[in-house]
């Protein structure tokens, strides 16, 4: 690596990249933040744009001026997307071996590339999902794990340490508080981040375009993360017990106190076994994994609750017959079309002995009914980071999705 040093732009240097700049915060408003607080680094003859994880963007001058202004403002976008997306972090998180940091690199570009032209950037010579055989609209983590399946793929330049790749050559070797090599500590871009969350928000609820992506990223950062398995633990286990823990009278038993007053008999008390049902949405939108994994979370707390059997109703815009059930994980799901649960979650709650726990596992599209059955508690699990999550009496909703 270089030594500790900045530089000082040529003045026509720093025009163009200060019209840059400009171009770039009008190109994206809500990213202006994260623009203006890229420390540029001038390196003739790198041949590119790069950035380090202390939000230090590596610029080559030259061929900004033959990019131009408009392409050299698309450049700093994508390079300011990287450090907002915090793909350094996320891949520690995973964590991306050396091995892999080109598969990572290229997952990275092909997500904000993929934004960036839907929102009219022109990029020189983007990477696109399409260009390495994906699917737009998709999770750096996703590709990841696409790629990791592909033995060859383009060609690609490493993007930098704050991309998530290896230090580039021309990265200084130096912490944010070098007087010499000054960049941005954590502390100041977890700030940055937020602002631009904030931003893309505000831009989004005003109605301006913002990318799904970036929205979705957006969401995610400003509301508090919990693990999803312990929000259904609270969930499912507070429905169960409010049932198993209520006594109910029983005259076929006993009262214990009938000896103390004879003249006066009452009934005893049993415990009830809730009697819970599921409703498993098979539309084709659904993720695998996550139901999958959702599947067997609930299996395991029906059964340390003491729940033997359940109803299940596998339902897409119809509903299958009701079958009772010891382990979820031995049923075969069926479907594939639209989605209507209303249906689903009717049929489950005319079942006998009617259910006093109703879970539904969905992606989130699908009308649903204003509250819970009579005498039930709806727990719906959306599976998915998009959809809106149901309102209403006795309805309970949880949202589980992947990590970003």
């Amino acid at each position: 690596m270089t030594a500790a040093r900045t530089a000082v732009l040529r003045a026509a240097d720093a025009e163009l990249l200060a019209g840059a700049r400009l171009r770039a915060a009008r190109m994206q408003p809500y990213l202006a933040s994260a623009v203006f607080a890229l420390v540029p680094v001038p390196e003739p003859g790198y041949g590119t744009f790069g950035v380090d994880r202390w939000w230090r963007v590596y610029v080559d001058m030259e061929v900004a001026r033959a990019w131009g202004v408009e392409a050299t403002a698309a450049v700093l976008l994508h390079e300011a997307h990287h450090l907002v997306r915090d793909h350094h972090g996320r891949a520690d998180r995973l964590p991306v071996t050396a091995g892999q940091a080109r598969q990572w690199n290229l997952a990275g570009d092909a997500a904000i590339n993929d934004d960036l032209v839907a929102d009219g950037v022109a990029l020189p010579d983007p990477v696109l999902p399409h260009h390495l055989g994906l699917e737009g609209g998709g999770l750096e983590e996703v590709y990841f794990r696409e790629l990791l399946r592909e033995h060859d793929g383009p060609g690609h330049e490493s993007c930098g340490s704050g991309a998530g790749g290896p230090p580039l050559p021309v990265e200084i070797d130096g912490d944010p508080d070098d007087p010499a090599a000054p960049g941005v500590d954590d502390v100041d871009a977890g700030a940055i981040r937020r602002a631009v969350a904030h931003d893309v928000v505000a831009a989004r609820d005003r109605g301006a375009p913002v990318s799904p992506g970036l929205a979705r990223w957006a969401q995610d950062l400003l509301t508090p993360q919990v693990p999803w398995r312990r929000l259904l633990r609270s969930a499912l286990g507070r429905s169960v017990r409010s049932v198993s823990s209520r006594p109910h009278p029983d005259w076929t038993r006993p009262d214990r106190r009938a000896d103390s007053r004879p003249d006066f008999p009452q009934a005893g008390t049993r415990r009830e076994h809730p009697e819970v049902a599921v409703v498993i949405d098979t539309s084709a939108s659904m993720t695998p994994s996550l139901l999958s994994a959702a599947v067997t979370e609930i299996n395991a707390l029906l059964h340390r609750s003491g729940v033997g059997e359940v109803t299940v109703v596998v339902c897409d815009c119809t509903a299958a017959r009701p079958q009772r059930v010891r382990r979820l994980g031995r049923l075969t799901l069926s479907g594939g079309g639209g989605t209507d649960l209303r249906i689903g979650i009717a049929a489950a709650a005319a079942t006998r002995p009617a259910p006093s726990v109703i879970v539904v596992l969905t992606d989130g599209w699908t009308p649903w009914p204003g509250a819970a059955p009579a005498r039930s508690t709806l727990i719906a699990v959306v599976i998915g980071p998009d959809a809106p999550l149901p309102r209403g009496r006795g309805v309970v909703a949880l949202r589980i999705a992947e990590p970003r």
